[in-house]
């Protein structure tokens, strides 16, 4: 308990830290949201797979998976699906071919070439341009204005293979709806426990796995559902503290919910204003 209290502290001391100077933080609401699984599975001795499911702040899904078996294990990603909230079902495999063009202009004079990750990790550019600038290379040549345009082309594999013991990440976060910091912006809800049967948030993970080369199919479907959300009005200006006690006084086991998720509402939206602790799993 003393643990979970010191780390949410330091957590809104740094929220409070982040806000710019210039500009005065006003929060109207304090809001909170928490996940579980529709049931808990607890890991056997034979047990053949374990995924593992964080959600991000702003309410995508993450998936982690570990071969437990001595053999090799395959992922089929054509038969492995995202159903959101809405009842939508998204195949993790997406057949199709994305391009990428990035044109770089080199002014160099001497020959040398600089990587343009270095770059976008010294000025702390992170995100998809972070990403696009890794591993491509400016100059190499003497003549200054030249231009080299690199196109990158990008695939899903519809299977993944994992050796005994191994692991990976799905390269695919899928967005919850209603899910995450945005959704509690316009929310009013006082539900501090929503049984399954009446939650209207309700999706699920499908994921085919083969341990015998691909001759048949295991599927581990695991079903999650909001089972949480409170979000009170911060009356009084500058009393945020007493409308984050108020959550704690009507749910007293918020802390103690596998993932739950808290979020200052306020008027900067570049301020790290959003706590994400937790994570779910499920075993097959």
């Amino acid at each position: 308990m003393r643990i979970r209290v010191f780390t949410l502290s330091c957590a809104l001391l740094m929220i409070l830290a982040s806000c710019s100077s210039t500009s005065k933080l006003t929060t109207t609401k304090v809001a909170y949201q928490s996940i579980r699984t529709k049931q808990i599975n607890e890991k056997r001795e034979d047990s053949k797979i374990a995924v593992g499911y964080a959600i991000t702040p702003s309410g995508q899904l993450a998936v982690a998976i570990r071969n437990l078996t001595s053999e090799i294990m395959i992922i089929d990603q054509t038969k492995s699906f995202f159903v959101n909230t809405d009842g939508t079902s998204t195949s993790y495999y997406d057949p199709t071919v994305k391009t990428t063009s990035v044109t770089d202009i080199s002014s160099s004079t001497d020959g040398h070439s600089v990587n343009l990750g270095a770059v976008a990790g010294a000025l702390g550019v992170g995100g998809v341009v972070g990403t696009l600038m890794s591993g491509i290379n400016v100059g190499g040549s003497e003549t200054s204005g030249t231009s080299t345009t690199t196109t990158n082309y990008t695939a899903d594999i519809p299977q993944i293979s994992l050796g005994p013991k191994g692991s990976t990440v799905l390269n695919k976060y899928f967005q919850i709806t209603n899910v995450g910091k945005k959704s509690l912006e316009y929310s009013n809800r006082i539900e501090p426990n929503i049984p399954f049967k009446e939650a209207i948030e309700k999706f699920s993970v499908c994921i085919s796995y083969s341990i015998d080369g691909g001759e048949s199919y295991n599927k581990l479907v695991t079903d999650f559902y909001k089972n949480s959300e409170i979000v009170i009005p911060v009356e009084n200006k500058g009393k945020t503290n007493d409308s984050l006690r108020k959550i704690f006084t009507i749910k007293s086991d918020a802390i103690y919910e596998p993932c739950w998720l808290l979020h200052f509402v306020n008027n900067i939206p570049t301020s790290n204003n959003t706590i994400v602790e937790g994570g779910l799993s499920d075993y097959q």
